[in-house]
């Protein structure tokens, strides 16, 4: 397990200017042209500003540096560790680490753009229902196709009704990402009322980290901070605690 987390950090700091550049196309909806952008007068980096680590001291013509691009390679180092630390060289291993890059191009998008896109949260709830459904029973866990969806289920649920409540307070990008973060959670036990209760625990490590910053926020007079990110945060830390079971 140590020879694999540190092994995928390195696959981090290397995916890492690539997920960056997701970030820069996907609200753009650009081609992938292979050079970052600068956060602030959208100049371009050149090529080697994909290299890693390289964009953490590249400047644009107009002298700015910007901190997206350090955090989103730091981000994607620790986040492929702890994948590598949990599940080993598993079958799983791949599902969690395309998973996990996801979750950071779409955080970083919403908290620049107060947005979570289709082109995003669709594709990621394909990617979960791929991963479930046709990779669980080939190897021997068909136990846990129906924990990953009642988590699911229950994830969609909760935010769906917590946006028709408070639609200003719940955007409907949080609903469409809700399903993709279940079944990712679910599909760690063999029991679906395991699943639901990580599923409420992930939900309410969001809930607490998105009210405490965004009570900050307002003391402070910023601009209200997104949620998604508080979502994938409460993810992250249930998978990162939570043993699974197929690899048990």
């Amino acid at each position: 397990m140590p020879l694999t987390a540190a092994v995928c950090v390195i696959l981090g700091l290397v995916v890492g200017p690539w997920l960056g550049l997701g970030v820069d196309r996907s609200v753009e909806r650009e081609r992938l042209e292979p050079h970052l952008r600068c956060g602030t007068c959208r100049s371009t980096l050149g090529r080697t500003s994909l290299l890693p680590l390289r964009s953490w001291f590249a400047t644009c013509p107009q002298g700015h540096r910007s901190w997206r691009y350090p955090v989103v390679d730091v981000s994607a180092a620790v986040l492929f560790g702890i994948a590598g630390w949990r599940f080993g060289w598993s079958w799983q291993l791949w599902p969690y680490l395309l998973f996990f890059a996801v979750l950071i191009v779409m955080s970083v998008v919403d908290l620049e753009h107060k947005l979570l896109l289709n082109i995003l949260t669709f594709p990621t709830l394909a990617l979960g229902l791929f991963a479930v459904l046709a990779l669980s029973t080939p190897n021997g866990f068909s136990e846990g196709i129906a924990p990953a969806l009642w988590a699911a289920g229950a994830y969609f649920a909760f935010f769906y009704l917590a946006h028709r409540i408070y639609p200003a307070g719940m955007g409907l990008g949080d609903v469409k990402l809700a399903p993709s973060l279940g079944l990712f959670i679910g599909w760690l036990t063999e029991d679906p009322f395991v699943a639901v209760e990580l599923m409420l625990f992930a939900v309410l490590i969001g809930l607490v980290a998105g009210g405490l910053i965004g009570f900050i926020a307002q003391r402070s007079r910023k601009a209200e901070i997104p949620f998604g990110p508080f979502m994938a945060l409460g993810a992250v830390v249930v998978i990162a605690s939570t043993s699974p079971a197929a690899v048990n």
